[in-house]
């Protein structure tokens, strides 16, 4: 087994600890993604939210269950693109997400799971780029996933946005590629 410490692991880590904070101290939770403090004309604080609300979580079991998500398909994704190319895909999604959600929706939102959005679609192209008919499944994952915006709480704009956050990052590398 390979024991390298990974950029997936170090932001489950980073998650890990914004979590348990924000179960500490439920203040933290304001620091999710939303427009407030740009309303406010605190910039700096609003550019820090790009940040801060990629790695707070409801509560532990969603931490849990985006780490076991992590595990299972980030890393793989990490290894196509190389950390580097990954560290990019994770800032770009942060700050399309960032955008879309200060601009779409009203609501204060955070969440890794929508990373977890963007490297399901990434990893999904990948498959129908290769021929191999398991991205079908990663179609239904994905159509699970924003379905799930039904669920009171669970953002849409999050979900849907970060999907598309992962498919604009596939088809730029594609075209870098050429």
């Amino acid at each position: 087994m390979n024991s390298k410490l990974t950029i997936s692991n170090i932001l489950i880590g980073i998650a890990a600890i914004f979590t348990i904070a924000a179960t500490m101290d439920t203040s933290y939770y304001q620091y999710g993604m939303n427009s407030f403090f740009l309303s406010q004309w605190q910039y700096h604080i609003y550019f820090m939210q790009f940040f801060t609300s990629q790695f707070l979580h409801w509560g532990t079991l969603h931490l849990i269950m985006n780490s076991i998500f992590i595990i299972i398909f980030w890393t793989v994704v990490e290894q196509i693109l190389w950390e580097k190319k990954y560290l990019a895909f994770f800032m770009f999604s942060a700050i399309f997400i960032g955008i879309s959600i200060t601009f779409l929706t009203s609501a204060n939102t955070f969440g890794m799971s929508w990373f977890a959005m963007a490297v399901l679609a990434f990893y999904t192209l990948q498959l129908k780029s290769l021929n191999n008919p398991e991205y079908k499944w990663g179609i239904t994952a994905l159509l699970l996933n924003i379905w799930i915006w039904f669920v009171p709480g669970i953002s849409l704009v999050g979900h849907l946005f970060w999907a598309i956050a992962g498919a604009i990052f596939f088809f730029i590398l594609r075209i870098l590629k050429k």
